[in-house]
């Protein structure tokens, strides 16, 4: 048999991606993406979610990638849920288990290694910032039974290498992608009908896409529009996503005087709408890893303000593709707006150049290219070519 005809033969290498669950996030439609992106015949994916499904489970299950999910946050308060956990690997038999997020890594990690599977796969998101030192030693320890340490940008690559005290070159960077989205006709058609008219009174209509928690960095933004405001620049902010920060910032855009112009639309299905129905794409986080909401923006070529943080600068080139401002100053993010609101050549110039910067090399086929070579080396050693009498993998029940 030849070589190439051994190779098409081999049983598809099954992946596990275990994350906290499937709700609506950067690294959950990453979760997604890799499991629909990278299917048979090369490929046998599945995701397993701790505490519960979220709204993205239904897109990997209409791609026909399954969903199992343990219903109970695996620790000490939940001992048999960590039980199921190895349960549901065990039945699936992945080669290699590739963990997501804070919970995930830990919980996901420890039972992959108790299910006794080859390869085991860590990506870290985010910076994480007064992590407990009890978490450090544990994870400290489980970065020596990692087959491989995945960082989104190099920033959070330093950050990884310091916190588990690795060096830098055993951590691998594989940046975010994103696919091109074009808005829906009737998404598009609900969203300016919700809008009004206010676009008409306005000098600019910024937006953002992000969860509404503390760090995503809502409440400067709202202060920098209230500043342009006090200087006679009236914009209007459309704010996407739901979180627990919700009420805090809808009162205090009251209490700012611009909550007239101030639209929290909470989750949205398609942000391609929002970025469709915008002039300037803003992101005020205090802390990134590399964020899918900015890329997405980029790749729709909108003019984008950015904070300097995570690895925001390894895809904004400040005065190039965007404007970057320094995190949690709302005096340079109105400044930067400004900017954009008395230039449309300016904004035009930043949103081709923005786009042409994701074509180069943040796109989700540049992403599931890498993921899939990281796969193949690791999993070379565990793949056989199948038994002829090889059965289909059991499903786990959960």
């Amino acid at each position: 048999m030849a070589l190439s005809d051994a190779a098409h033969q081999r049983s598809p290498i099954r992946v596990l991606q275990v994350i906290t669950s499937l709700g609506i996030g950067g690294a959950e439609r990453l979760v997604v993406s890799a499991a629909r992106g990278l299917s048979a015949p090369r490929f046998e994916h599945a995701i397993c979610c701790l505490a519960e499904r979220g709204p993205l489970a239904a897109e990997a299950e209409a791609a026909a990638v399954p969903v199992f999910c343990v219903d109970e946050f695996p620790g000490l308060r939940h001992p048999f849920a960590f039980a199921r956990l190895i349960r549901i690997i065990r039945a699936f038999r992945p080669t290699i288990v590739h963990t997501h997020l804070q919970s995930a890594n830990l919980y996901g990690r420890l039972a992959a290694r108790l299910a006794r599977v080859p390869v085991v796969v860590a990506t870290e998101h985010n910076v994480y910032v007064g992590k407990a030192h009890r978490y450090v030693l544990v994870e400290r320890f489980l970065a020596r039974m990692t087959d491989a340490m995945i960082a989104v940008s190099g920033p959070v690559r330093q950050f990884l290498s310091v916190q588990l005290a690795l060096p830098p070159s055993t951590i691998r960077v594989i940046h975010n992608g994103v696919a091109k989205s074009a808005p829906t006709p009737s998404g598009l058609a609900e969203l300016r009908e919700r809008l009004g008219t206010d676009g008409s009174t306005v000098a600019i209509r910024l937006g953002t896409v992000a969860s509404l928690t503390a760090k995503k960095g809502h409440e400067v933004l709202l202060r920098a529009v209230a500043r342009l405001q006090g200087n006679g620049i009236v914009c209007s902010l459309v704010v996407a996503g739901e979180g627990p920060d919700r009420p805090r910032l809808e009162s205090l855009s009251q209490r700012l005087g611009v909550s007239t112009h101030v639209h929290f639309l909470g989750h949205v299905p398609h942000p391609a709408d929002v970025l469709d129905a915008i002039d300037v794409f803003v992101l005020p986080s205090l802390v990134e890893g590399l964020p899918l909401a900015l890329l997405e923006a980029m790749y729709a070529g909108r003019a984008c303000v950015a904070t300097a943080v995570g690895g925001v600068p390894e895809v904004i080139r400040s005065g190039d593709n965007g404007l970057l401002v320094p995190p949690g100053d709302e005096a340079a993010l109105a400044e930067a707006i400004s900017t954009l609101v008395r230039s449309v050549d300016l904004r035009r110039r930043l949103g081709v150049a923005a786009r042409q910067a994701i074509e180069d090399g943040f796109t989700e086929a540049r992403y599931l290219e890498s993921l899939t070579a990281l796969y193949l080396e690791l999993a070379e050693p565990h793949v056989r070519t199948p038994h002829p009498l090889h059965s289909p993998t059991p499903q786990p029940r959960t």
